[in-house]
């Protein structure tokens, strides 16, 4: 492992570039999982690859999906640039 990089870094480049597989991602709380998954859907946005209205994400809890979800807007005002940054890798 090269140092500073994660062992599972290829699989999280995977997750956010790789469009034309489908990903079961499964790991233990504060791992990363929702940050790769808003890293993929915007991915899928800025490619053509879906639209917003056509993206589904789930979650297991109430708590993580609202989670999720104001990370995806930010994520989205970001990319759009029509929001100050914010950190949504915390």
């Amino acid at each position: 492992m090269t140092e500073g990089r994660l062992p599972d870094a290829a699989a999280r480049e995977a997750i956010e570039h790789d469009l034309d597989t489908t990903f079961l991602a499964e790991a233990g709380a504060g791992s990363g999982k929702t940050t790769s998954l808003v890293k993929r859907m915007v991915a899928l946005l800025t490619a053509g690859r879906a639209t917003a209205s056509s993206l589904a994400a789930v979650t297991f809890t109430r708590k993580a999906a609202a989670q999720l979800r104001q990370r995806f807007q930010i994520a989205l005002e970001e990319a759009a640039g029509t929001a100050e940054p914010h950190c949504i890798y915390e």
